[in-house]
């Protein structure tokens, strides 16, 4: 064996060696595992299961900017809103379980007077609505089941946030509801009752409403009908009678109103309407109406402007009022 042969022999047997040690030295980790947060398309878009659970949650809510207006304003009046919404749901052995969680800040603008006074007198934080429903049978606290108007923001329909145990249900085109509801606190023990049913039928829903107000024992009924002939334009009708004051009323013996609104290209919709009230409570029976315009205006994706203008007047007044809004609305995820 000469010089070259052994140095080529000792230079393979190196490279042998410490590509072995390489190998040896080379270790591929298995990726740990990992809980992604996963869609869930059972309840609409929006939905995710909470990571560890069978729970879906969806997160949603909208920031809003508005300047109110009246002729009588001696100054700015400003609103500045924040919403939040938290919606859960999952399904068990007796149906599905839901909840919703609504927070709601109003911010003012002006201050009081006085070295100790807040600069905003009137902010708010509350809940706006909370409630626990399993299988149709609603627990809670929200607008009462009687709540429903015509579009516009001139109109008046009754009613407002209630503790309630509510149960309704759809059956093809037909719905139904009644709820037991709580306006006072700690009066008595005997609750208002409320129904209301609604059909559609083709381009028209009907709606119906009653409620009892057992506190004042007086009670109210309305009738809503939804017209819609096409994608672009809508009527909207309301009637109300109550047989006096209460919880649920307008203020009047009777109203009828309505609305008619039409789309302006694919961001615009336009909105017309009135509603006139017959024999107000407590007034000598007054009779008052409003009328109103409301332009909607999609400025982009989830960020809408509002501007409404109305005018109000009667045996109510001395003189006509008007007043409305401009209102900047930033939407996003679950709407409750």
């Amino acid at each position: 064996m000469n010089i070259k042969s052994l140095l080529l022999g000792s230079a393979a047997a190196l490279v042998a060696v410490s590509g072995a040690r390489a190998a040896d030295a080379v270790v591929v980790a298995e990726p740990e595992p990992m809980d992604y947060v996963r869609v869930c398309d059972m309840y609409g878009a929006g939905f995710y299961y909470i990571p560890g659970t069978e729970t879906c949650l969806a997160i949603g809510g909208y920031a809003r900017y508005q300047i109110n207006f009246d002729d009588d304003d001696s100054g700015w009046r400003k609103l500045a809103r924040a919403e939040l919404i938290f919606a859960a749901k999952s399904e068990t052995e007796l149906g599905t379980l839901s909840s919703l969680i609504d927070l709601r800040g109003n911010v003012y603008s002006g201050h009081i007077s006085g070295e100790d006074a807040p600069l905003f007198d009137d902010d708010q934080i509350f809940i706006q609505q909370v409630w626990i429903d399993l299988a149709g049978v609603r627990i809670g606290m929200s607008d009462t089941l009687y709540d429903a108007d015509i579009a516009g923001e001139f109109d008046s329909g009754g009613g407002d946030r209630v503790h309630f145990v509510r149960f309704q249900k759809t059956f093809g085109a037909v719905t139904v509801g009644a709820a037991l509801e709580e306006a006072d606190y700690d009066w008595d023990y005997v609750p208002n009752a409320v129904g209301m049913a609604s059909a559609t039928f083709g381009m028209a829903t009907v709606s119906a409403y009653a409620a009892y107000d057992a506190t004042a024992e007086e009670f109210s009924v309305k009738g809503i009908a939804n017209i819609k002939p096409n994608d672009v334009f809508g009527v909207d009708l309301i009637a109300t009678y109550e047989s006096g004051g209460n919880f649920y009323g307008v203020g009047y013996e009777w109203s009828v109103g309505g609305s008619v609104y039409a789309k302006i290209g694919e961001k615009a919709k336009v909105t017309f309407g009135g509603q006139y009230f017959i024999d107000a409570h407590g007034s000598g029976g007054a009779d008052d109406y409003a009328v109103g315009v409301v332009l909607d205006y999609t400025i982009v994706e989830n960020l809408a402007a509002k501007l409404a203008v109305n005018y109000e007047n009667g045996d109510s007044y001395s003189d006509g009022s008007v007043g409305g809004f401009f209102r900047l609305t930033r939407s996003f995820g679950h709407q409750g």
